[in-house]
């Protein structure tokens, strides 16, 4: 019995419908991991939308050790690079559980969502966790620091994260032709920007709903012209 519920391939990308904990037992080693895993309990229910009233988030959060069982796993998976936007508190948290942390970065977001309750300063950035195994390392950054400036996107995914972020990251921390997977795909981002810059895709994402949004964008970039970096 296959781990997943459905599968799709789609030029260079191929995605599953599941869980990605039980699916990434199963897979061949990637040249890179580039996701968005789910934050912690805490952050999901303070999430609000502009009102302050509505939770934006309504899928499930992820506790330390699971996050930390999903990075190891991840790690292991990975040739080289490991890299993810994640809860602040799970991101301090990493290095003295024993994950092979090389820096922790951060996103920041001229544009990000104001303190609604307006008694305190509003957050503006996301942590950023960079990891590899134990070896030679390398990246196309030069001596870019671990920080990237770039406005926030509204998508179809509450938590959608930018194109220009991830295509950043995808220039910086792979190249060309290598395999990059991104276990909590949402609606896509990843491989539509992989379909873009020349990179193999391969997702997993547990919505159905979200599932069938990554299938449609992914399609969409395929039948556009490639932009190779």
């Amino acid at each position: 019995m296959t781990p997943y519920k459905r599968k799709e391939v789609i030029g260079d990308c191929t995605i599953y419908l599941g869980d990605c904990l039980e699916i990434l037992p199963t897979l061949e080693k990637v040249d890179a991991v580039i996701t968005d895993p789910p934050y912690g309990e805490k952050t999901h229910s303070g999430a609000r939308t502009d009102n302050g009233e509505t939770k934006l988030i309504e899928f499930s959060s992820i506790d330390d050790s699971t996050f930390q069982r999903f990075c190891r796993m991840a790690v292991d998976l990975a040739r080289r690079w490991v890299v993810m936007t994640c809860e602040w508190r799970h991101a301090s948290k990493a290095e003295e559980s024993g994950l092979p942390v090389i820096r922790l970065g951060v996103w920041v977001k001229p544009n990000g969502m104001p303190q609604m309750t307006g008694d305190r300063p509003a957050t503006g950035w996301e942590a950023v966790l960079i990891m590899h195994r134990e070896g030679k390392k390398k990246w196309n950054g030069g001596g870019h620091p671990a920080v990237w400036t770039v406005n926030k996107e509204n998508g179809e995914h509450p938590t959608t994260k930018p194109q220009g972020l991830i295509r950043k990251w995808l220039n910086q921390f792979t190249d060309q032709g290598e395999t990059i997977l991104d276990p909590f795909m949402g609606s896509g981002t990843t491989g539509v920007a992989c379909a873009n810059l020349g990179r193999k895709f391969i997702g997993i994402e547990i919505e159905p709903k979200y599932f069938d949004i990554a299938c449609e964008r992914i399609t969409n970039a395929y039948r556009q012209e490639r932009l190779f970096a």
